[in-house]
């Protein structure tokens, strides 16, 4: 994989609010779901806590949403992740969410995690990670 990744995540009608756009606290939801379909793709697929890959388990330390448009039915959402700063045991992905039709873009932010071991504390990146996250390459989301 080279350059950023991009996914189509289902909108559905119950995640709309009552004005008729995609609620705010959605676009969260499907950045997460175009992450784990990320990593589904490069073969990471998720598997149970005990069994999952080491670069898999991670907590979020930050989630930034800035919203530029609504997305006003229900449909799909393109959802474009790439990488921004990788740290020892952090690494922040930079997205954009937009309207598939016109490429107009509706949210953009970033999301730092943090790699943990199995005791629940900050562990570093496998070279696999590095390079993964490398490949995704900076984008003007």
């Amino acid at each position: 994989m080279s350059g950023p990744f991009s996914w189509l995540s289902p909108v559905f009608f119950d995640e709309l609010d009552l004005n008729g756009a995609l609620h705010n606290t959605r676009f969260a939801v499907h950045v997460e779901r175009a992450q784990s379909a990320l990593f589904e793709q490069l073969g990471k697929g998720w598997t149970s806590y005990a069994e999952r890959d080491p670069d898999l388990r991670y907590v979020v330390r930050e989630l930034h949403v800035e919203f530029d448009a609504p997305l006003e039915a229900p449909g799909s959402l393109l959802v474009e992740l790439s990488a921004g700063k990788l740290g020892r045991t952090s690494a922040t992905y930079l997205f954009r969410c937009a309207d598939p039709a016109d490429g107009h873009t509706l949210a953009r932010g970033h999301r730092v995690i943090v790699k943990i071991d199995q005791a629940g504390r900050p562990a570093p990146w496998s070279p696999w990670y590095r390079e993964t996250f490398e490949a995704l390459g900076a984008a003007d989301v």
